[in-house]
């Protein structure tokens, strides 16, 4: 009997992958939902702390600078209230000195004074200073849109910025008007104050957090304050007195009239930066913001604060790096935490699946043997079952021969039986001896042939029966034979089952 070669079953992933898949899906999937969490709810968090943040330390600097500024306007403006400068503005001379003692004195109030100054209320020229008479700034000693704010009583205003060139430091001008006892303005008190402190406060912003600077723009759309890397401070950050947007034909004429922001007039020129501009003229400014500033090539969150004493913007600035720096690092980290639980969760896996498969492989191994074995009987036996059958069918075609045979013996005998006793009735026509002695012989014959063939009617009856029942074990066998076959195929397709469970 031949077999059919049995189809290789379609390779499919082992057990030990499957159960290395399933542990780091476990594991991973987790960490996942954890990464997009924080991409969705932590990074908009440290956003708004950052921006808190911010806004707390702009605010914390520009009440320092407003603190400053307003409390030198105060110092200046009690000035005014002293007997000896009145007189001496009203042109009293015997008060010079006097006059004089009270403005060193005002001018010590503050290390960031570099000098007091009495006008006239006409500004035309200096009556008195310490530590010693200014110069002009460009044409004027007193511009003229600001001599013409100084005439009304108790009016304090502050100037634009200029820059020293020697010290490398911008300062400016604290005016308040000085009024008689009749309440009439006599005359302009002047204190320089160097932005010494101020640009302290801009470059402290570095100490915020990593990539923090700030800048100060003026109501001019000029820098005036901006963090300088350079902690000798020997030089000027590029972008300080650079404009944000380009500067009006008229403003540049009163710029170099005034000689503001140095005394080199192409030292302001356009440093555009028109998401910063654009912000700060609109209507609805936005406190907190992000866009690239100039001179950078990052993205950079801002907060704006207006200072009070002075028409000037404070703006820190930060990199948004920075700001997600936490969610950066904390994603960063998930990532290398997923990445070593995936191997170790492989290597568990991988482990268990090989200690599982093992004893299935044996089992399969075993159950191959034995499908091997029943297969080789069930082959040996339908051959036997086979040979036995085809001896039966022959036995019984010989049975079927003799019984033939028998029958026709029987047929002659009983034919033999009738002539002599036909013979018998002719009795008269043969000798009387030879007659008896033939008629003997035949009658004798006759006889026996018919008993042997009674007998082999009997054997061949025995040995049918003998056939039948041979004949029903050969089936029985050949059954058997049958059912071991029909068992290993069965045997095969649980090993092909467990084969396909394991990945084999």
């Amino acid at each position: 009997m031949s077999y059919a070669i049995p189809s290789q079953p379609r390779k499919s992933l082992s057990l030990t992958i499957r159960l290395s898949a399933l542990l780091i899906a476990a594991v991973v999937l987790p960490l996942l939902i954890t990464i997009i969490t924080s991409e969705a709810i932590l990074r908009p968090t440290l956003t708004a702390q950052a921006t808190a943040q911010m806004e707390n330390d702009a605010q914390s600097h520009v009440a320092a600078i407003d603190s400053a500024l307003i409390a030198n306007e105060q110092d200046l403006s009690v000035l005014g209230q002293f007997y000896a400068i009145q007189h001496f503005l009203l042109g009293d001379q015997v008060y010079r000195e006097q006059a004089l003692s009270e403005l060193t004195l005002g001018y010590h109030l503050d290390s960031n004074f570099s000098a007091w100054t009495l006008f006239d209320k006409t500004g035309a020229q200096p009556r008195l200073s310490y530590p010693a008479l200014p110069g002009r700034d460009g044409q004027y000693y007193i511009p003229p849109d600001i001599l013409a704010q100084l005439q009304s009583p108790h009016k304090t205003l502050i100037s634009d910025t200029y820059l020293d060139e020697n010290t490398h430091t911008g300062y400016v001008y604290i005016y308040t008007t000085i009024s008689s006892a009749q309440n009439k303005v006599i005359g302009i008190a002047r204190a320089t104050y160097m932005l010494t402190d101020i640009w302290a406060e801009v470059n402290n912003e570095t100490n915020a957090a990593s990539g923090s600077y700030a800048m100060i723009v003026d109501e001019n759309g000029v820098r005036i304050g901006y963090t300088n890397k350079d902690t000798t401070l020997t030089t000027l950050p590029t972008a300080l007195f650079k404009s944000i947007a380009p500067l009006s034909s008229t403003f540049q004429q009163k710029m170099q009239a005034e000689n503001l922001y140095g005394d080199n007039n192409s030292a302001v020129t356009n440093l555009d930066d028109k998401g910063l501009a654009s912000q700060l003229q609109s209507s609805q400014q936005s406190a907190s913001f992000q866009f690239t500033p100039a001179l950078q090539g990052a993205a950079y969150q801002a907060y704006i604060v207006q200072c009070q004493s002075a028409r000037w913007t404070y703006i820190v600035l930060r990199p948004v790096s920075t700001i997600t720096g936490a969610a950066n690092q904390q994603d960063t980290y998930l990532l290398i935490l997923a990445v070593a639980i995936t191997i170790l969760a492989a290597i568990v896996g991988i482990l268990v699946g090989r200690t599982m498969t093992r004893p299935i492989l044996r089992s399969v191994t075993s159950l191959t043997k034995s499908s091997e074995m029943l297969k080789t009987l069930a082959a040996r036996e339908q051959a036997r079952a086979k040979e036995q059958k085809w001896i039966v069918e022959s036995a019984q075609t010989g049975l079927s021969s003799m019984q033939q045979y028998a029958k026709a013996s029987s047929s002659a005998a009983h034919k033999l039986d009738e002539m002599g006793r036909e013979f018998a009735q002719s009795w008269e026509r043969y000798n009387t001896q030879i007659r008896q002695r033939n008629l003997y012989a035949i009658i004798s014959a006759a006889n026996y042939i018919e008993k042997a063939s009674l007998h082999q009617e009997r054997t061949s009856k025995g040995l049918n029966t003998a056939i039948q029942v041979t004949n029903q074990v050969t089936e029985q066998l050949l059954s058997g034979a049958t059912s071991a076959s029909d068992a290993a195929t069965q045997m095969e397709e649980v090993i092909k089952q467990l084969r396909r469970l394991v990945g084999e």
